[in-house]
Order: structure tokens, then C-alpha cells, then sequence
């Protein structure tokens, strides 16, 4: 059975690659967070004090994206090999052996890309603590801490993530009946569930809870450690209802374009509608990463124009690079590195799609414009949803604190938006040129 395992994670490398790096950046992530814990841990005092702020809103953000996107790319990564496990069946493996078999590979490749990533934080973290905290005065010359139990702490969350994220699939991988799977070789569509419906209604409560107890005649500094996590549980939610979401959205602002305008972007769109699981695991990642910037940089502004029509003054709420970077960096990180890979992912599976294309008389360019459309559907949807959290979350703390509208940041929306369409872009194009290079006919034997 081992050799099972091996050489099935070997054959369908390039789907385990998409995993892989995604939890490397988890675990990239997570070493860092798990640093200034212990580092103030240690030390204790006022290094403690300043240091548990910064992690606790560093680990929020994080856990926040790191359950959306690794939960998306393990359900995705099931779902591309369903052929195979249909297979797996029919020579004779046991429905419980398979999902066994799933659930084996997924906490080898968890864990393994959680200790990578770990290993790659542990030169950078000191060069970044001092960056970081370079007008710290508590944090100047202090020893860093990040030692083997945190590190096998991170790596043992990321592979529990990992594992509880492909349970469903395991589970479906095992059920479903070969003969069906083999006529069926698209992903399933993803669907509202128990654990769905659960997690949406309590991040769903969670959000109305913490709108409700914003107090805005408390003082701006003690307001804003609250304001700053409502966005980013908006995102949550509608990531969490996405099977309900996403495909409203897109369909919604696809249909604006009249399909006869271009073919290209009838095949563009009605692929991203048709494979909404692959949709959405690119979807969901980039919406949480517009949303988290978009939100910060919004509660920061419109805190800023309620501190200065309280006291004619804006001090205090200036965004430094430092902490854009301690807060986001790793959450912007895990999105980028998530939508790139989902997408690259499911691109193999996509080869005998351009063969039939071209042999009903479509050409090179027109596949490789179609492959661009995809992109921009992808990237302009997570942008819609991304902006619609902020938006909302905006409107909720400029309502507490008595301001007209919120002082929403367009331009950091319209910036990670576009990086994102930009690393969707080339992941979509790439295997796309690569796979057009294919002859048809070798494509259209295989099965």
C-alpha cells in the first residue's frame, strides 16, 4: 500500500505540486507567527505586551486565509483525481482503503510542505523581526526565539488543517461508484454541506456579534483593535457560502457581456460557470486577499477622518510598510501562491478540452484568448466580492462612529486585484500554450 501511495503522488505530480506549495507558504506563515509568540513568550514584560497585539492580529489574518485556501485546494486536488480513484476500485481496492490511501497522501504532503516552509522562515525571521520592530524601543537587541517545539506545532496544525479539509473528498472519493466517476470525469460541483452551512452560520454570528458590540463613542484607539478583524470576517463568510455566492456573482456580471460579442469569451465563460469547483478554489483566495488589504487600509482611513473631525488631528493612524507587512504579508502571501496553484492544477486536466476545441476548427489564438478571458473572470469576480467586504464593513464602522460614508481605499483594491489577475493570468496561459503544443490525435486517444 505504501507503494500505492508513493507512486500515485508521483503520477499526478503536478497536482501535488499545487498543494505543496500552498503548504509551504502555510507553513512559511505560521513559523512566523509562532516566532514572535515565543520570542515574547521568553522575554515576557513589555516585550510580551507588544508583541501578543501584533501576533494575535497576525494569527487572525492568517488562520482566517489559511483555512479558506488550503480547505479549497485539498477539496480541489481530490476532485481532479477522481478518475483515478474510480480506477483504483475497480481492480479490486476496498472503498475504505481508498479514502485511507486519500487521507494518507494528504497528511504526507501537509506535513511535509508545513516542515519545508518552516525551514524557510527560520534564516528570515530574524532579518524581518528587525525590520519589523526597528522603532521598537522594548524589541532593539533582544534575542529571537524559534525553536523545534513551535516548529512542530505549526506543522502539525497545517496537517490537521489538511486532513479535516480533505475528509469530505476522501469521503466522496470512496463512494462514489466507479462506472459513474469514469463517465464522469469533471470535478464535482462544489455544494453547500453540513460543515459549510455550520461554519457560514457562525462566522456569519460571529460578524453581527462583533458589528453589534463596536462602540463607537469609545476612544478611536481602543475602537480600531476591533473595526480592523470585521472585514476580514465578512470575507470569511461569504467565503464559507461561497457554493451559494460565487456562482450568483459570476453569472450576474458574466451575463453583462451578450455571449455573441466574442467567442472566446463564450467558451471563457461558460467553462469558469461549468467548473465552478476549479472557479471557486481560485476565487476564494484572491477575494480574501482583496478584501484583508482593501479592509485595513479602509478602517485605517476612515479611523483617520474620524480621529481628525474629533480632534482636528490624524495622527496615529498612518499605515507604516512595516506593519502592512507583518500583518498582510503572509495572508497576501498564501492567496497569491493559492490562486496561482489552483489554477495551474487543474490545467493538465484541461488538455483533451483545447484538443476537441481545435478539432472543431478552433485556432491557437482564439484558445489562448480564451484562456485570457478565464483569467479576468476569476480575478474580476474575487475583486467584485473582495470590494463588496469592504465595502460593507466600511459602511458598518462609519455608521458607528457618525460619519456620512467610509473613506473606502479603491486604489489598494484595484492594486492586489490586479497582482492577482497578473499571477492568475500567467498560471492560466502557461499550461494552456504548453498543452496547445500537443497533438490532437495523441490527446483524443488517451483516456
Amino acid at each position: 500500500m505504501t507503494r500505492l501511495v508513493l507512486s500515485d503522488l508521483t503520477a499526478h505530480v503536478r497536482v501535488w505540486l499545487g498543494v505543496l506549495a500552498v503548504t509551504i507558504a502555510s507553513g512559511f506563515v505560521g513559523a512566523i507567527a509562532a516566532g514572535l509568540i515565543e520570542t515574547g513568550t521568553v522575554h515576557g514584560g513589555r516585550v510580551l505586551e507588544g508583541l501578543s497585539s501584533t501576533s494575535a492580529a497576525v494569527i487572525m489574518f492568517t488562520a482566517i486565509t489559511a483555512l479558506i485556501v488550503l480547505s479549497s485546494t485539498v477539496n480541489l486536488t481530490v476532485a481532479l483525481q477522481q478518475r483515478s480513484y474510480a480506477l483504483w476500485q475497480l481492480v479490486g481496492i476496498r472503498p475504505a482503503l481508498v479514502a485511507w490511501v486519500v487521507l494518507t497522501q494528504l497528511g504526507i504532503v501537509g506535513a511535509l510542505g508545513a516542515a519545508v516552509g518552516c525551514l524557510l522562515a527560520l534564516p528570515i525571521f530574524p532579518p524581518l523581526f528587525v525590520w519589523v520592530f526597528r522603532e521598537w524601543t522594548d524589541m532593539q537587541g533582544i534575542s529571537l526565539h524559534l525553536g523545534a517545539v513551535s516548529v512542530l506545532v505549526v506543522v502539525a496544525s497545517i496537517a490537521v488543517v489538511v486532513l479535516l479539509g480533505g475528509l469530505r473528498g476522501a469521503r466522496r472519493a470512496s463512494r462514489t461508484p466507479p462506472i459513474e466517476a469514469l463517465r464522469d470525469p469533471e470535478p464535482p460541483r462544489i455544494k453547500m454541506g453540513w460543515f459549510r452551512i455550520v461554519l457560514a452560520v457562525l462566522v456569519i454570528g460571529g460578524t453581527v456579534a462583533l458589528a453589534l458590540t463596536l462602540d463607537g463613542n469609545a476612544s478611536i484607539s481602543a475602537f480600531s483593535g476591533q473595526a480592523v478583524l470585521l472585514t476580514p470576517l465578512i470575507a470569511a463568510a461569504l467565503a464559507a457560502a461561497g457554493p451559494l455566492v460565487f456562482p450568483l456573482v459570476l453569472r450576474a456580471w458574466t451575463s453583462l457581456l451578450p455571449p455573441g460579442a466574442s467567442a472566446s469569451w463564450f467558451l471563457a465563460r461558460n467553462s469558469a460557470r461549468y467548473r465552478l469547483s476549479q472557479s471557486s478554489a481560485a476565487i476564494s483566495p484572491l477575494m480574501v486577499a482583496v478584501a484583508l488589504a482593501g479592509g485595513l487600509y479602509t478602517t485605517g482611513a476612515t479611523l483617520a477622518a474620524a480621529q481628525a473631525e474629533r480632534t482636528g488631528s490624524s495622527d496615529g493612524f498612518d499605515l507604516a510598510p512595516e506593519g502592512v507587512v507583518i500583518l498582510l504579508g503572509g495572508p497576501l502571501l498564501l492567496s497569491a501562491i493559492a490562486a496561482a496553484a489552483t489554477v495551474f492544477m487543474s490545467g493538465h486536466a484541461r488538455e483533451r478540452e483545447f484538443a476537441l476545441i481545435q478539432a472543431a476548427g478552433s485556432t491557437h489564438a482564439d484558445i489562448t484568448l480564451t484562456a485570457i478571458w478565464e483569467a479576468v473572470i476569476y480575478a474580476a469576480t474575487a475583486a467584485i466580492l473582495g470590494t463588496a467586504a469592504t465595502v460593507i464593513g466600511g459602511l458598518i464602522i462609519a455608521a458607528k462612529l457618525s460619519l456620512p460614508v467610509p473613506a473606502v481605499s479603491f486604489a489598494t483594491l484595484g492594486l492586489i486585484a490586479g497582482g492577482g489577475f497578473l499571477l492568475v493570468l500567467a498560471a492560466t496561459v502557461a499550461p494552456t500554450v504548453a498543452a496547445l503544443r500537443h497533438e490532437i490525435p495523441r490527446t483524443l486517444a488517451v483516456e
